[in-house]
């Protein structure tokens, strides 16, 4: 059951609307063309391969991300407080923060480094509109709403659940299997 709840609150976050203060004034879209823009969130414009335990940042991992966005920005957050983050970066406790899942610096800013959308496509959308919404609705008595939002700057692709099963091995055997697959099988029955 939790598993199921999990990757049901993991999909609503990728296609949720998030909350950053404005869009003209996106800091991670910024860096790419301005390296002091790295200044507000780290210390020092770090090197290419210096490395550092607090990633130069201006106050602790856990909490650098909440300077700009809400500490529940989309659905899944709190199941996943206070969880170990290995094999994924973690904050000061090893434990999963904002940047376990997300990467704030979108592609280009570190070298070699790969950086994903929610690459959500649209039948997906449709099914969570259609399926897992009311399903949610229903069991936990509670309207929640979906907008597509692509740039979340994830560590690894949705697709294939690359990022989900670094951490949630056991997918063949969980009950929310049907939240994944199910539209391999929709162009059989479309069209």
């Amino acid at each position: 059951m939790k598993g199921r709840l999990f990757v049901v609150f993991f999909v609503i976050a990728l296609i949720s609307p998030g909350s950053l203060a404005q869009e003209e004034e996106n800091p991670h879209k910024e860096m790419i063309e301005d390296q002091f823009v790295c200044l507000d969130c780290h210390t020092k414009v770090p090197k290419e391969g210096e490395k550092s335990p607090t990633y130069f940042l201006v106050d602790l991992p856990s909490e650098n991300c909440l300077g700009c966005h809400e500490e529940l920005e989309h659905a899944g957050v709190k199941e996943h407080e206070g969880k170990d983050a290995n094999p994924l970066p973690g904050d000061e406790n090893g434990k999963i923060a904002c940047f376990t899942c997300h990467d704030p610096h979108p592609r280009g800013v570190i070298k070699d480094r790969m950086v994903y959308e929610a690459d959500v496509d649209e039948r997906n959308r449709m099914f969570v509109r259609l399926v897992v919404l009311p399903d949610i609705r229903e069991r936990i008595n509670v309207e929640v709403k979906s907008k597509a939002k692509k740039e979340v700057y994830l560590r690894l692709p949705v697709s294939g659940n690359k990022l989900c099963i670094t951490c949630h091995e056991t997918v063949d055997k969980a009950n929310w299997r049907r939240y994944i697959t199910w539209d391999k099988f929709f162009g059989l029955f479309s069209y």
